[in-house]
């Protein structure tokens, strides 16, 4: 029975033996997981969420790298304010909170969501997988989560390989960072080149979020300064 097991018993360096943890999958897979077997519908996506968060707070300031407060993306969705049909795009997307709270603002203001595309990309590995998880447990299976580094290497682009552009962008991406030239792909989208070193990629990710958004777009980022709004053009 699950109770009778140990999940803090260490077997070698992993956390539970592989068959402590098949016991553990097979025991959910008994029960009943589906929307309409709980009080509200997403409670395992808020669920997750929830758990993201208070990792996210154990973590100190590392937890901002993969999540952002949900009242700081509530704001930044209803300033971009999207609709049923757009594509949302999030090239720094973390665990994907931005994405789903756009999703989920389109359905409370009365559209339906079931002609949205998100997409998203996300350098680091761990964190894509939150993201995919978090994404499925969302019931969101359509949404496009690449994993690699956004400034070096976008992963959204067109047919004949030009830059995508999405109807809104949004995103918290990391602060004060390094970047290098080498190896970078579509160097075009930026204007301004600032120095590799000294942590100044900020203007960088401005500027890709700038060039991957449609004429009549919008877009909200938040920066080490404050957040800042592109209002359609």
């Amino acid at each position: 029975m699950l109770k009778h097991i140990n999940f803090n018993r260490k077997v070698g360096k992993k956390p539970m033996s592989d068959e402590t943890l098949v016991a553990f999958i097979q025991h959910f897979d008994e029960i009943p997981l589906a929307n309409g077997d709980f009080e509200f519908p997403d409670l395992l996506g808020s669920a997750y969420e929830y758990l993201i968060k208070y990792f996210a707070d154990s973590a100190g300031k590392k937890g901002g790298e993969f999540y952002t407060p949900s009242e700081v993306v509530r704001l930044l969705v209803e300033i971009i304010e999207p609709a049923e049909g757009m594509e949302v795009y999030d090239p720094t997307c973390g665990s994907g909170g931005m994405l789903i709270q756009s999703q989920q603002y389109i359905e409370e203001t009365g559209g339906s969501s079931r002609d949205l595309h998100l997409r998203g990309q996300e350098d680091n590995g761990g964190t894509w997988s939150i993201c995919k998880m978090n994404m499925i447990l969302h019931g969101i299976s359509g949404a496009d989560i690449r994993n690699e580094d956004t400034i070096k290497a976008p992963q959204h682009l067109t047919d004949e390989g030009e830059l995508r552009t999405f109807d809104r962008v949004i995103a918290n991406p990391p602060f004060s960072q390094n970047y290098s030239k080498v190896g970078m792909a579509l160097p075009d989208r930026f204007h301004t080149f600032m120095p590799e070193s000294g942590k100044k990629a900020d203007l960088m990710f401005v500027q890709h979020m700038v060039a991957s958004l449609k004429a009549n777009g919008r877009m909200a980022v938040v920066m080490p300064h404050g957040w800042r709004v592109i209002p359609q053009r």
